[in-house]
């Protein structure tokens, strides 16, 4: 572990640039660039606490990226950050990236599969696959939710800074949300009610909040168990989502605001 991370306590940006792509030694020395213009590389090396090999190869990984530059000032390389947005734009391009290969990948895919099962291990990968289901959903879509843990479900998103993302992108979309909770839930229910466009609930007496959410999507159905881990698993089944959203009808007819 490099200097910068124990003395500047940035343990957990290093491990959050460790999940877009950076090694810990490269994300320790972009962070080290963050707040200082034009510095040397041993100075990166002193600021680190990294062996001089380790911070050359960070840096021409960072400037590859375009996460970093360098100037030549008295004959010596100095090296500046470019703006964090640019992570932004090296996710968008690994997620274009993915959505190229995967579609090649499905075009050599053997059979034809009426259901599939997928699973998603670990809060980032959760986001992932929530922000690729919303982004790929139909215009005006209505997505089913049974009652769940809604604190952890906002939580994680806003660790990572997505929850405004999410909204974003929801409401552009007209994507509509129904939900079916618990009286326990009844307080925070109306406070999201309030505050979010195209959502609504209601509550259906007698339910419980247990650790699982069920998410019905035009042609999957979502179970997500929010242990220790988050665990997403998707059911890619039509015949399942129909089946799913026929007993979700039934309920919200039955429920109460």
């Amino acid at each position: 572990m490099s200097k910068i991370i124990d003395k500047e306590g940035n343990q957990g940006l290093v491990e959050k640039l460790q999940e877009l792509g950076l090694s810990d030694k490269e994300a320790a020395v972009y962070l080290a660039l963050l707040p200082r213009q034009d510095i040397g590389s041993s100075k990166l090396i002193q600021t680190t606490g990294l062996h001089g090999q380790f911070v050359y190869d960070a840096l021409a990984k960072l400037e590859s990226l375009g996460l970093a530059r360098h100037v030549i000032q008295r004959g010596r390389k100095k090296f500046s950050a470019n703006t964090p947005n640019r992570l932004l734009s090296l996710v968008e391009e690994k997620r274009l990236a993915a959505q190229s290969v995967a579609k090649e990948l499905q075009n050599r895919f053997a059979g034809s599969h009426e259901q599939d099962f997928e699973v998603y291990q670990g809060e980032s990968a959760f986001i992932a696959h929530q922000l690729d289901q919303l982004r790929k959903l139909p215009e005006g879509t209505t997505v089913d939710v049974f009652a769940s843990h809604t604190e952890r479900y906002m939580a994680t998103f806003e660790l990572y800074g997505m929850a405004e993302e999410y909204e974003r992108i929801r409401v552009e979309r007209e994507i509509h949300t129904r939900y079916i909770g618990a009286e326990a839930q009844r307080e925070r229910l109306q406070k999201m009610s309030a505050t979010r466009e195209l959502w609504e609930y209601k509550i259906f007496p007698g339910l419980g909040v247990g650790q699982m959410s069920i998410e019905i999507h035009p042609e999957s159905v979502n179970f997500v168990v929010y242990g220790n881990e988050i665990l997403d698993f998707a059911l890619l089944s039509k015949d399942a989502a129909a089946g799913y959203r026929e007993f979700f009808n039934a309920l919200w007819a039955m429920a109460k605001k």
